[in-house]
């Protein structure tokens, strides 16, 4: 059996619609997820606390500075 010319296009023409379909699939998919995380979100608040905590254990401290 030998594709013609015109099987070809009517080939490509399907793949094609194959692959825009399946990128709409995924761009509407991630879009209402986005929608839906942006809906859950908006009226929660969000806390950020930093702390810092130093400490020094040393039990001898040198009075005489050196001098240069």
């Amino acid at each position: 059996m030998k594709v013609t010319p015109q099987q070809w296009i009517e080939i490509v023409k399907l793949f094609s619609t194959f692959i825009v379909g399946v990128i709409t699939t995924l761009f509407v998919q991630s879009c209402t997820v986005s929608m839906s995380v942006s809906k859950n979100n908006q009226n929660s608040t969000q806390k950020t606390e930093q702390v810092s905590t130093s400490s020094i254990d040393s039990t001898k401290i040198n009075i005489n500075p050196k001098k240069f």
